[in-house]
């Protein structure tokens, strides 16, 4: 009867830890869903900018310099931002 007893006592110490190790393991962020991609096939796809226009302000350091490279261009402001802020929001 010991025996089950600390059997029992032993496979729910087990089941608690394994639930504990699994609630504490830190969450996985999910993808991110704009990035350089995002801003590509908007600016192209959307609204027909220069592919390496767009590649230049997509793969920017910043979103002012990315909105910045497509304004001297003479793209909308609208759609700079847009894009931008896919890029680097």
């Amino acid at each position: 009867m010991f025996g089950k007893a600390l059997a029992a006592a032993v496979l729910a110490a087990g089941a608690i830890t394994a639930s504990a190790a699994t609630a504490s393991a830190a969450p996985v962020s999910p993808a991110k869903v704009n990035g350089f991609g995002a801003c590509m096939d908007y600016a192209v796809g959307e609204y027909d900018i220069e592919p390496w226009l767009a590649h230049d302000a997509c793969d920017a350091g910043s979103f002012e310099e990315c909105y910045w490279i497509l304004r001297r261009d003479y793209v909308p402001a609208q759609v700079a931002a847009t894009a931008c802020r896919l890029s680097f929001d």
